[in-house]
């Protein structure tokens, strides 16, 4: 009897797991959308994986098929080793075949992750934009400086870089880029030239780090991220508060900085959507220090109003190092999984390098934080540049009077 139990084991804990398997999955799907909390969940949730919507029934969606499709996927998500089987699939993809399986992700050569939002953007180029659209948005930035100005606030618009323009020797072998085949990947001349007969001072971070390459044996952009490293930022912010002026309070900002071999944050951004097993985040990055030789007197903390995308986020973390760290109300366009924006704010304490603190983004607000703020940085990626929202926002706020007609 001994002996027969002792070969029905391996039977009984298959039999086991699986049992355990199907009734941790039925909670999971139980809980999910009340109780999340409750749920069991692997020790390494995957990242950028939304939750699913909860699955609705109707006769409709039964008969279209749209009910099957939710219950399954969110059937599969509930799955305790669902973060396992994506991983590992990926590493699969990953490691035999240099391919990504994040969808939206692409893997070029020497491991440099992309968004292909950026390389499809990046090699459309060639078509100049309208110049009516063009005119209108050269005035409100213009506009937008004035009226800062006229409230005795400084003020900065920066383009932002995109890691696609930066290092298109990375894309991926035998990718097709029309736009370089033609030469027409400099999209930003018509904007500069637009900018510059109305005489606004601004910071041209795609052509300043171009030129700022071959000072330094670094990358601005990391192997594993989509955003600029923060010495790129520092170099951008740097040139930015020279803008600003004595008048921000910010003092005279600049910067040391340090090599480092182990990525964190941003600097891994890209590589933890690739939701890897084995993810490999040691690649050169860059550290930002103050300048040994920053002092200032500072009576209270200046206030900044930075309007954007993402890439701000590296300039929030450059600016903890200025001689007076401000405190930071941030709005940025947050890309959507369909593509679309979002309007979202934080707040950052002086010297804070986190996320801050989440607060309401209404345009209302908007306007208050305006009025508060002594100095406004104004923000634009190439990539988007002049398709989004925050020129127009910005300018509703400082023109109210504009708006209520």
């Amino acid at each position: 009897m001994r002996r027969a139990l002792l070969h029905r084991l391996p039977i009984f804990a298959a039999a086991g797991g699986v049992i355990f398997l199907f009734l941790a999955t039925l909670w999971n799907y139980a809980v999910e959308r009340d109780h999340p909390k409750w749920r069991l969940r692997s020790a390494h949730p995957l990242a950028g994986v939304a939750r699913p919507e909860p699955t609705q029934v109707s006769l409709g969606g039964i008969l279209s098929g749209e009910t099957q499709k939710s219950f399954s996927s969110n059937l599969a998500q509930s799955l305790p080793v669902f973060p396992f089987a994506v991983r590992a699939r990926n590493q699969l993809l990953y490691s035999l075949f240099g391919a990504s399986g994040a969808g939206g992700l692409v893997v070029g050569r020497g491991e440099q992750l992309f968004e292909r939002f950026y390389i499809d953007e990046f090699c459309r180029r060639g078509a100049p934009p309208s110049e009516t659209a063009l005119a209108h948005w050269a005035q409100r930035v213009a506009e937008n400086e004035s009226a800062a100005h006229a409230r005795g606030k400084s003020f900065a618009y920066l383009i932002s870089p995109s890691k696609a323009s930066q290092y298109p020797q990375y894309f991926p072998a035998g990718a097709k880029c029309p736009a370089l085949a033609r030469g027409t990947v400099d999209k930003l001349a018509p904007y500069r030239a637009a900018l510059d007969a109305r005489g606004l001072r601004f910071v041209d971070a795609p052509a300043l780090l171009e030129a700022r390459k071959k000072d330094y044996d670094i990358d601005f952009f990391p192997r594993g991220g989509t955003h600029w490293n923060l010495l790129g930022a520092a170099l951008a912010t740097r040139e930015a508060t020279r803008l600003f002026g004595e008048e921000s309070g910010l003092g005279a900002f600049d910067f040391d900085w340090r090599r480092g071999d182990a990525a964190e944050g941003t600097d891994r951004d890209l590589l933890d959507l690739l939701n890897l097993l084995w993810p490999d985040p040691h690649y050169p990055v860059a550290t930002i220090l103050r300048a040994p030789d920053a002092h200032a007197q500072c009576a209270r903390a200046p206030r900044l109003l930075a309007l954007g995308g993402s890439f701000v986020r590296e300039i929030i973390v450059a600016l903890a190092q200025a001689p007076c760290p401000p405190q930071i109300d941030y709005w940025f366009s947050m890309r959507l999984a369909n593509d679309d924006f979002d309007l979202v704010r934080y707040h950052t304490e002086p010297g804070d390098i986190g996320n801050g603190e989440r607060r309401p983004a209404d345009l209302a607000e908007l306007r208050a934080s305006a009025q508060e703020a002594d100095a406004i940085l104004l923000e634009e990626n190439e990539a988007n540049i002049g398709t989004l929202s925050q020129v127009e926002n910005l300018w509703r706020a400082l023109h109210p009077a504009e708006v209520a007609k």
